[in-house]
């Protein structure tokens, strides 16, 4: 009685009436119950709004969700413009991602996104070793961490943690710093990305060679995209407004170049070293003026400052409407801005690590490729361009491996039963259909499985058993191959005209013969 009267549900008096004195010691009991359960879910409901309750239910909730990644990953650390963006392009590619983030709020909107939101997120100082380990660090579907935060130190603590206990992953950091980066080198940091080197060898690249600036713009851009027109900037003289980490590296580099320049930063001291020097912001005409702006080939806007940037190349273009125009742009929100500037290119800090990380993290193959690329000569350079042309019909391409050590070696073995050779032609063709249909892909990179690299291959290069190819080009090209060697068959139909039964058991009396045929063949 007393065990269902003190939540104060009231059922009667049972078995019987109580007398006087018994209600008299019911109520006193009660008193007592109610009080104390009223106590109970009063600490209750505190412990539940206590924020170090929340944050350990948090964490549980995190972890677990972590544990429960089947399919490979990485460890994105820091969720600001890089890591966003890094996230995304990770979806797009079907890839999964852990994030670790210091801001609470951009974890929140993690959530609201409906694109990323089934995502585990957490956040927390991405330098503690047990966050790492709780985000999935040594889960065994970890393909490696990302460590893309806006500070240089925060990015070397994470890949020294990441090196130290888990060497087998790969680790991605940006530095934007060279004693950063040479720290990051000293002990074995697979992949350094410093935006503004990789943008100055971009920008190298357009001043230099212009078909190999297309072709790996091309090939770097999202999918889909229209493909960027070929730039010619005119030849002659530069001007450089901010030497600060961007403005030295391209200062840097038109020196090595043999370009002259003239240097400008309201900072005298920097400017030390330089032959054409002017000091100023770069935002005032006068100073423009002064710097040569009126017989200019190009200007580059690198000070740390979009809207300063921005006036330096409207004031410019105001005073030489044929100037080739490169602008830093560091504020993901001023995009709209930039893009009405009218500037030839834009250095967009977010853009170019997460390119480059993505790159190389779901296209191994690209990083080699691009590195032949700046290396070839220009003729070389210029044939690619036109084949690329021809088969991506304006629109950024589709990048994918196929592995014929994996999914690719039964359709290789199938063909080779029968003496029949598999040739990069026969992967670039429709094999659905009888009629020559060329399928709209580019093969990259041949990889042996030697390790030999063959780029830019040709139509009757063998394809052997563990090679791995790189193609570009249209995703309906990719499902085409892709479909061909889920059913070895149908590509042994295309390159040899053998036509097999449907059923799993004719296919394998017919196998059982050609192997006792090829037996006492090769027996005479």
């Amino acid at each position: 009685f007393v065990a269902f009267m003190s939540t104060t549900i009231g059922f009667g008096e049972i078995p019987y009436e109580f007398t006087e004195a018994q209600r008299l010691w019911t109520f006193s009991i009660i008193f007592f119950n109610v009080g104390g359960w009223i106590y109970a879910i009063g600490s209750i409901l505190a412990l539940i709004g206590d924020s170090q309750f929340q944050q350990a239910l948090t964490l549980n909730k995190f972890a677990r969700r972590v544990r429960n990644l089947k399919e490979p990953f990485y460890l994105v650390c820091g969720y600001g413009s890089t890591g966003s963006l890094l996230v995304q392009g990770l979806r797009q590619r079907r890839l999964q991602a852990a994030v670790i983030e210091r801001d609470e709020d951009a974890v929140k909107r993690i959530v609201l996104r409906h694109d990323v939101g089934v995502l585990p997120a957490i956040d927390g100082d991405a330098r503690s070793r047990e966050l790492l380990e709780l985000a999935g660090l040594g889960h065994p579907c970890c393909r490696g961490v990302m460590a893309v935060t806006d500070d240089n130190e925060a990015n070397l603590a994470i890949a020294i943690t990441s090196r130290l206990l888990y060497p087998e992953r790969n680790v991605f950091a940006r530095s934007e710093t060279a004693r950063v980066g040479a720290n990051m080198a000293s002990f074995g940091t697979d992949y350094i990305i410093d935006p503004y080197e990789v943008f100055t060898q971009r920008l190298a690249l357009v001043l230099n060679s212009p078909a190999k600036f297309l072709v790996q713009d091309w090939l770097i851009s999202v999918p889909g995209t229209p493909l960027r027109d070929p730039v010619y900037p005119p030849k002659g003289s530069w001007i450089v407004c901010g030497l600060g980490r961007f403005g030295s590296h391209v200062v840097e580099m038109l020196a090595a170049s043999g370009i002259a320049y003239t240097a400008v930063d309201a900072r005298d001291g920097l400017l030390q070293g330089h032959d054409n020097k002017v000091v100023g912001r770069g935002t005032e005409a006068h100073t423009l003026l002064e710097a040569g702006v009126q017989e200019a080939a190009g200007i580059v806007a690198c000070t740390a400052n979009d809207v300063d940037n921005l006036s330096i190349v409207m004031t410019a273009l105001e005073l030489n409407a044929n100037l080739f125009t490169v602008a830093r742009q560091d504020n993901r929100e001023n995009d709209l801005l930039f893009e009405a500037s009218r500037a030839d290119l834009i250095a967009r800090r977010s853009h170019i690590v997460a390119r480059r990380m993505l790159t190389i993290a779901t296209t191994p193959l690209m990083d080699p490729f691009l590195t032949q690329l700046r290396s070839a000569s220009d003729d070389w350079a210029y044939r690619v361009m036109k084949r690329l042309e021809k088969t991506l019909r304006g629109r950024a391409p589709n990048l994918w491996l196929l592995d014929f050590g994996a999914e690719g070696k039964e359709a290789i073995r199938a063909c080779r039963r029968y003496s029949c050779r598999v040739t990069l032609n026969a992967m670039r063709h429709n094999t659905r259909i009888e009629t020559d249909e060329h399928l709209a892909a580019e093969c990259l990179v041949l990889e042996r499985v030697n390790g030999e690299l063959l780029f830019m291959p040709d139509d009757d290069t063998e394809i052997g058993i563990g090679d791995k190819l790189l193609f570009a080009g249209r995703s309906t090209a990719r499902d085409e191959m892709l479909s061909s060697l889920q059913d070895p068959h149908r590509l042994l139909n295309f390159v040899s005209g053998i036509s097999l039964p449907r059923g799993s058991f004719w296919r394998w009396w017919h196998a059982r013969r050609a192997d006792k045929a090829k037996a006492k063949q090769a027996a005479a």
